[in-house]
């Protein structure tokens, strides 16, 4: 990972929705409490067990959040530009329960913890905003841990091409960096099993695959697959 240099939170072109409500004032406060990091492909953002002193904010990039068990790793979900990490700890300093680790070259904000919380205890409609966005982590958590434990494999993987389509990608058509490996990982299935579900949504001309590439044809059949 490397320090990167952009424009102050103020002049940012890539605020998250949050932030507008700040006056100028509390902008150049959270601009103060700032630091800008470049995270490679593999590097680690946070680690899972380790104190929590800032919350990160996806700029650009891609993002593995992974639960390390002693039975082996848990993909709880792939999150992309837009999303904050340590929300969930922010008002009760402890250990990050999650390790969180870079699909591809990210790019991240790191606020301090305490100037992020002085900012929600200060400003209402910023607290609002924060709350709704922790809100739809969770409703997205929920149906994650559903489609693990109810779906069988062409449902997840259905499910992993679909979120990657509308909150990733935001197209129908698109180019990924996750191997087949990750895939893999993510809808907790083997690699073999990956392929083989690839190859019958492809015979049923559900999808169009040519290496990471994808254009997802039938989006009403996908929906359903259970």
């Amino acid at each position: 990972m490397r320090p990167e240099t952009h424009p102050p939170c103020k002049n940012c072109t890539c605020i998250s929705t949050p932030f507008r409500f700040l006056n100028q004032d509390e902008l150049a406060y959270i601009n103060q409490n700032r630091l800008e990091i470049k995270f490679k492909k593999g590097e680690n953002l946070c680690k899972q067990g380790t104190p929590a002193s800032h919350v990160i904010y996806l700029r650009s990039g891609l993002i593995k959040i992974i639960s390390e068990e002693n039975r082996g790793n848990l993909v709880l979900s792939i999150e992309t530009s837009g999303y904050f990490l340590g929300l969930q700890v922010l008002f009760k300093p402890q250990k990050l329960p999650f390790s969180a680790v870079a699909s591809e070259d990210t790019l991240a904000c790191l606020w301090d913890m305490n100037a992020f919380a002085e900012l929600i205890k200060r400003n209402a409609s910023f607290a609002a905003g924060m709350m709704k966005q922790i809100n739809d982590d969770i409703n997205r958590s929920y149906q994650r841990i559903a489609t693990l434990g109810l779906k069988h494999v062409h449902g997840r993987l259905s499910d992993l091409l679909l979120s990657l389509s509308v909150h990733v990608y935001k197209s129908t058509k698109f180019t990924t960096s996750l191997a087949r490996k990750d895939m893999a990982e993510i809808t907790n299935m083997s690699p073999e099993s990956l392929s083989r579900v690839l190859k019958d949504m492809k015979d049923e001309k559900l999808l169009k695959v040519n290496g990471k590439s994808f254009e997802l044809i039938d989006i009403k059949a996908l929906k359903k697959m259970e």
